[in-house]
Order: structure tokens, then sequence, then C-alpha cells
């Protein structure tokens, strides 16, 4: 345990006073946040460590650590890294984040960060489960149980990311991921966390505010957004009673941050707020990518617009057939074809002069969220016994579009034949 981790207690009165924190974001008469009345179990009335890890520290994971460092009576921060050249860069940054917001620059100090150790000298993320060289030695970082981590690395990483730590989390710990996409928990529990009585409690955000990177560790606070976040069920039915007390700490934590602007919601509350991110995504990340154009570029193009649409007609049926939300009030409405068209030319419009982060990516060469965001509807549909052909087609456009750039020579080097 690190000298500067201090204890919590969270049980029945604390989960009363919740109400109080950011204002009115936790009024306990509002309808939608019930479960936040409820009163905690007894026996979760016990000390559990602040100190809160972060996996991921990119464009997301910068913001909410700097966030997190800048309330009162902040919890300690821990940052793991698995790049000794992104260590390198954080050492040489004096292990601070820089936020520029407005033209105003604010850095916070006073982080830890730990390397954790992965073969680098594997192509095949399979046989990273039998290392060709023998794993370091063992040091008390690696072995010290993680309570609270707050996970926002790319879609497709997450499983990898987390069988870096996975021996330090245990039932009690806590696990909130901001993140892009979904479909990422269902491979997580059936490669990581098999065993329901062992997996941690997961919470899932979903962030709207506009961040990218000027360098490492160095992140501008483009627009304002909210953080939306709920405490999921360990299983199907079951109270939130069963919740891991370190999953109240994490999210009343994140709710004290102002930057953040975190709301808590219930868990069917938040799928749908998920699922209407992800058909913004569907739209905006992989049509920019294939054009190679900013936001506000797909506007007023007659041919985009009827991609635009046969896309979400597509995303608009997988999610009115969701199981999961029948029954649920306004659904039909909420995610009508027309309605989702409304709300990605609103994004586009507000995002104009934006690069979204897949065309980013894409540029580079890097690999993208695509099987979790179009792949996400197709797989969904084909559970359901239907198809969709144009967001399967747009999904291989984009990975063929990855591997076009992967070969093109501009980094070659010249040289005489």
């Amino acid at each position: 345990m690190k000298s500067n981790d201090h204890y919590f207690t969270v049980g029945a009165k604390s989960v009363q006073q919740s109400k109080h924190l950011r204002g009115r974001l936790f009024t306990t008469s509002h309808p939608k946040y019930w479960w936040f009345r409820k009163k905690a179990p007894d026996s979760q009335n016990k000390p559990i460590p602040r100190r809160i890890y972060i996996l991921g520290p990119g464009n997301i994971g910068s913001l909410v650590g700097h966030s997190l460092a800048g309330i009162p009576h902040r919890p300690p921060i821990t940052f793991i890294i698995n790049k000794k050249k992104t260590l390198s860069a954080w050492d040489q940054r004096g292990r601070s984040i820089e936020v520029v917001k407005n033209g105003i620059t604010n850095v916070q100090h006073g982080f830890d960060a730990e390397l954790v150790h992965r073969p680098t000298d594997v192509k095949d993320a399979a046989a990273l489960e039998q290392p060709t060289h023998p794993p370091p030695a063992a040091t008390d970082e690696d072995s010290e149980t993680i309570y609270n981590l707050i996970v926002s690395v790319k879609a497709h990483g997450t499983v990898l990311a987390i069988k870096d730590v996975a021996h330090r989390l245990t039932s009690d710990s806590s696990i909130l991921f901001l993140q892009n996409g979904m479909g990422m928990l269902d491979e997580l529990n059936e490669q990581v966390f098999p065993d329901e009585t062992k997996r941690p409690q997961y919470l899932v955000g979903v962030i709207t505010h506009g961040v990218y990177s000027t360098r490492p560790f160095s992140v501008v606070h483009a627009g304002h957004g909210t953080t939306s976040i709920s405490i999921l069920p360990r299983r199907a039915f079951s109270s939130y009673l069963s919740s891991s007390s370190t999953a109240f700490y994490l999210l009343r934590t994140m709710a004290r941050t102002p930057v953040l602007a975190a709301v808590g919601f219930s868990p069917t509350d938040l799928l749908q707020i998920q699922l209407e991110k992800l058909a913004t995504n569907a739209v905006v990340n992989p049509l920019t990518a294939i054009f190679d154009c900013t936001n506000g570029e797909l506007l007023h193009q007659p041919s985009v617009s009827r991609l635009m649409r046969l896309l979400l007609a597509e995303v608009s049926l997988v999610i009115r057939s969701l199981p999961e939300l029948q029954g649920v009030p306004n659904v039909r409405m909420r995610f009508h074809p027309g309605r989702l068209e409304g709300v990605v030319l609103g994004i586009i419009k507000a995002t104009a002069n934006n690069s979204s982060s897949m065309l980013q990516d894409v540029r580079r060469g890097r690999a993208v969220e695509i099987d979790y965001i179009n792949g996400y509807v197709v797989r969904r549909a084909k559970e359901m016994g239907f198809q969709c052909v144009v967001n399967y087609m747009i999904m291989h456009l984009v990975k063929a579009k990855i591997r076009i750039e992967r070969t093109k020579p501009e980094n070659a080097l010249p040289f005489k034949g």
C-alpha cells in the first residue's frame, strides 16, 4: 500500500449523503435516481482504499486524471502505462498533465505511474499467454490489489489491457469503462472473468467532452460535455444492493468533479444513452474515415445523406428490436430513423471543424474501433435473425482503408538503385 493511500468509509450513511453531491445532479426526488434513494446494506459499511488507477493515459484518461486531481481532498491517482516510451514521455513532462481550455493552460501534478510488464517481441496477441522470455520478477506494485480502476483504452485493446492487471483485481474491485463502442464487456467476461463470483463490479460511462491531444499528457478540452455513468448489475435481475462498495465510492468521486459534469443513471437509461451515441458514431466515424474529411464536410452532400439514412435505418431496426429494451417506454420514438438523423446532423454541425478519432487513427494506419461500433450492430442483428448489409459493407471499407494506408510508401527511406 502506498504511503498516501487513505481509506474511505462506505455505508448507509454515506450513500444517503450522496444526494448533496454536485447539488441538483443528485436530487433524489427525481425518478431517474431511484437507485440512489435505496439504503445500502450494513455489510458494505467498511473502509476501502481511495486510490484510483487509470488504465489508458490517452485523451480521455488524461482529462479524467487532471479533473480528479483538481477536486478538494483529491484521491491518490496512479496511471498504468504499458510502454516504456510512454513512461519516458511521462517522466520528461515531470509527471504532470496539462489541459488547455479556451486558451488557458492548467497543469496538475502529484500523480503516480506504474509500468506493466508486457512482452514486446511477439506479434500475435494470443502468444502473450506463453511469453518467449521469462517475465520480470514481481514487485510490490505488481501484486497490490486495485480496488478502483478507470479504463479509457481503445475498445479493441480492452481485453489485453485488463489481462495485464487481472491478477490484481478481485470481486471487491470496481472498473469504470469510459470508451466508445459496445460489446467489450461480453468479451471481457468470456476471456478474462468467466467466473461471476470472482468478477469485479462494472460501471459504464458515456463521455461527450471534446478532447484532442497536442503531445503526450497534454490535451485540449475543445468542447464541454457531460459524463453519464451507471453501476451495472452483477447478474440479470439482481439488485444494485449487491454492488461493490467501491462502485459507489468511484461514482461519487466522479460526481464531485465539476469539469466532468458526471451524472448517475439507472442501467436501462444508460444503455439508451450508449445506443444513441453508438448510432452517431456508426455514421460519423466511418464516413469521415472513408472520405478522409472533417465532420462538417459530410453535410450538404446528397450521396452522403442517402448513405447516412441507409446506415441509420439498419441501426434503428437493430436497437428497437433489442430484447433488453422491450417494454421500455418511448424506445420506438427515441430510436426512430428520423429522430436519429436529427441527432446525428446536430452533432455534425456542432463539431463541423473536428476530425473524428477514427479518421485520425486511419491516417496513422492504426487499428480502429469499427468492430465495436458498426460491427456491434451487425453482430446483434445476426443474433436476432436478420442482416445489416450496409453496416457490414461500411465496416469492411474502413478495414480496407487502414490496410491501404499501412502500405503507402510515404515513410519509406529513399535509396539509389
